[in-house]
């Protein structure tokens, strides 16, 4: 995980962090979460790698 992903998930709003880890919990994966939100598919990992949700490797 690059530290440019750590820094972005910083900036993201709460309520798109939820719609993260709502969408990806409904069972779309992290490519298609991070198409939905326009974000990076690093960023989303890092955002639900810090939700403690992240079933990836």
């Amino acid at each position: 995980m690059g530290e440019g992903a750590m820094q972005e998930s910083k900036l993201i709003s709460d309520e798109k962090k939820e719609a993260v880890r709502n969408l990806y919990e409904s069972g779309i994966s992290e490519e298609f979460v991070a198409m939905q939100l326009d974000l990076e598919i690093p960023v989303v990992i890092n955002i639900l790698k810090e939700m403690k949700v992240y079933k990836g490797s």
